[in-house]
C-alpha cells in the first residue's frame, strides 16, 4: 500500500474513532495500519484499546504478536 493510501486511511479511522471512541473494530484496523507501517509502539497502543474493549476479539492475538516484534531498535 502506498504512503498516501495509508495516510488516508489513517485519517478516516481518526475521524471514524473521534466520533466513535468504543469502536473496538476500528481501533484494531489501525492497529493493522500501524503494523504495516512497523510502528509497533502506536499498533501496541491501537490493539490495547480495542482489547480492553473487546476481550475476545482479534485485537488479543495481535497484542501478543506485536509484542514479539519490539526491539529496542523499533520502541
Amino acid at each position: 500500500m502506498r504512503e498516501g493510501r495509508n495516510e488516508e486511511a489513517r485519517e478516516s479511522l481518526m475521524a471514524l474513532l473521534n466520533k466513535e471512541p468504543n469502536n473496538d473494530y476500528a481501533w484494531f484496523l489501525l492497529g493493522n495500519l500501524y503494523c504495516r507501517g512497523q510502528l509497533y509502539r502506536e499498533a501496541l497502543e491501537s490493539y490495547n484499546k480495542a482489547k480492553l474493549l473487546a476481550p475476545d476479539g482479534p485485537a488479543a492475538a495481535a497484542v501478543d504478536w506485536v509484542v514479539e516484534q519490539l526491539t529496542p531498535e523499533n520502541i
